[in-house]
């Protein structure tokens, strides 16, 4: 009996492992930073000063910046999957007390010819609840591989398990023509 708990022990461990490298940043050769400065605008909170249909004008990159540096944005999965999407997730610190709670966003887009990003295509999968980073670190790998071998994140879903993902949700959805979270409870 003991040697097969060992047995499920140490495979356990193994598969936990493969799945960390298999979503490593250093897996690609891509500028994380230009590209996060790329699909910043589609997820960060904007100056009062800047229209939503303004985001991604050259002439509010400064904001898009100082709000990259205040919000520590870091990167913690990257893979390119067979169906042509780049799978992402980035941590941001979030408001809490003591300063020390982070959130992840997880999207995909897919690129064009030239090898940029198509913007038609990008869409954001889930935000997960704020937590402190151990723990976000733990739970985002397991959401990120999930999403990126089953297509969804159903079972971490609020209804289901608390604490994991925030939205979507049961009255919360992303629309991808609009490229924003809505609310499906009219006010």
């Amino acid at each position: 009996m003991n040697k097969i708990i060992v047995c499920f022990c140490l495979m356990l461990v193994l598969y936990s492992c493969s799945n960390k490298s298999q979503y490593a940043l250093s897996a690609y050769k891509v500028n994380y930073d230009g590209l996060l400065d790329t699909i910043l605008p589609h997820f960060s909170k904007l100056h009062d000063s800047i229209p939503e249909n303004q985001r991604f004008l050259p002439k509010n990159k400064h904001f898009m910046l100082v709000h990259k540096v205040e919000r520590q944005y870091q990167w913690m999965h990257y893979t390119e999957s067979k169906d042509g999407y780049a799978y992402f997730m980035v941590s941001r610190l979030e408001p809490s007390i003591k300063g020390d709670k982070f959130a992840s966003i997880c999207g995909r887009f897919k690129r064009n010819s030239m090898g940029a990003l198509d913007s038609s295509s990008y869409e954001e999968l889930f935000w997960t609840w704020k937590m402190k980073m151990p723990e976000l670190k733990e739970k985002s790998l397991v959401l990120f591989s999930t999403m990126v071998e089953t297509g969804n994140v159903n079972a971490y879903l609020p209804e289901v398990k608390e604490d994991w993902v925030m939205f979507p949700d049961k009255n919360v959805s992303y629309d991808k023509a609009t490229q924003t979270w809505k609310s499906k409870i009219v006010y």
